[in-house]
């Protein structure tokens, strides 16, 4: 198992972010914050896809589908699994 890096809990296997990981913080380093970077980091495909701007908002012509939040997460959630372009 690999150890938690992310704050001073000595020894700590809980997964961060967790219920578990948020008590034991609250009592060894309440300073650590939790931020909402890490919960997007947390996130699997389709939570993310809930959050993130249509990747064709300012496109001419738009969402490739009907302008409703469930096709517009479809059309995220696609863009998501697309290979990144090497920089």
């Amino acid at each position: 198992m690999k150890l938690c890096d992310r704050c001073r809990v000595s020894g700590c296997l809980l997964t961060y972010g967790g219920k578990a990981c948020r008590e034991a913080r609250k009592q060894e380093c309440p300073d650590v914050v939790f931020t909402r970077a890490d919960k997007i980091r947390e996130m699997d495909d389709e939570e993310l896809a809930v959050v993130v701007m249509c990747p064709h908002d300012g496109d001419e012509d738009g969402c490739k589908g009907s302008p409703d939040a469930q096709t517009c997460i479809k059309c995220c959630l696609e863009w998501l699994r697309e290979p990144a372009e090497v920089l």
